[in-house]
C-alpha cells in the first residue's frame, strides 16, 4: 500500500502524538541539554515499544505474514502509514512507510531537517523495542533528506536466542 493516508481521524490523532513528542523534546532540551533530551525520549519510547511488542510475540520466530499484519499494516490495515511492503517471504519482512503523521507534524511545525532526524532517532526506539520484545532481529533505516516516505524496516528471525 502506498500513497496518502486515508483514515483522517486516526492520522490526525497520531500526528498529534508527533506534536507532543516535539514539545516534550524541546522542553527537555531547554532544561537539560540535547543529549539528555535524546536519552529521556529514547528511554520513554523504548518502554512504550516493549509494551507494544509483547502483543506481537506470537509472530516469532518467523511468521512474517503475522508481522506484516500486526506491525507493518498497523494501525487500520495500513491506512495511516501507507506501508510499501518490499519483501515478504519466509525469511524477511521489509517495509518502507510511505507516510508518517508523526514526521508530518514536525515538518508542519517548521522543524529543521536536523531536528527531524533527531526526533526520528528518539522515536525509533519505540519500533526497535517493539521488534525486540516481539522476538525478532531488525534493521531500521531512518528517513534522511531527499528520501520519499519515511523509515525502512527489515525484520528477520532472531539469530541469538
Amino acid at each position: 500500500m502506498t500513497g496518502k493516508p486515508t483514515n483522517k481521524l486516526l492520522y490526525d490523532a497520531i500526528k498529534d502524538r508527533g506534536t507532543a513528542y516535539l514539545m516534550v523534546f524541546r522542553e527537555l532540551k531547554a532544561r537539560y541539554g540535547e543529549d539528555e533530551a535524546k536519552d529521556v525520549m529514547r528511554s520513554a519510547s523504548r518502554a512504550h515499544g516493549l509494551h507494544i511488542g509483547r502483543s506481537l510475540a506470537d509472530c516469532a520466530p518467523r511468521d512474517f505474514q503475522c508481522m506484516a499484519r500486526g506491525f507493518a499494516k498497523s494501525p487500520d490495515d495500513g491506512s495511516v502509514f501507507c506501508p510499501d511492503i518490499r519483501r515478504l517471504d519466509s525469511t524477511c519482512l521489509e517495509v518502507k512507510m510511505m507516510a508518517c503523521p508523526i514526521k508530518d507534524a514536525w515538518v508542519e511545525a517548521g522543524c529543521s531537517e536536523a531536528e527531524i532526524i533527531t526526533l526520528l532517532y528518539c522515536a525509533s526506539a519505540l519500533d526497535e523495542a517493539t521488534l525486540e520484545a516481539a522476538g525478532f532481529d531488525y534493521e531500521i533505516e531512518l528517513w534522511s533528506p531527499g528520501q520519499e516516505g519515511c523509515c525502512l524496516t527489515r525484520i528477520t528471525e532472531k539469530t541469538n536466542l
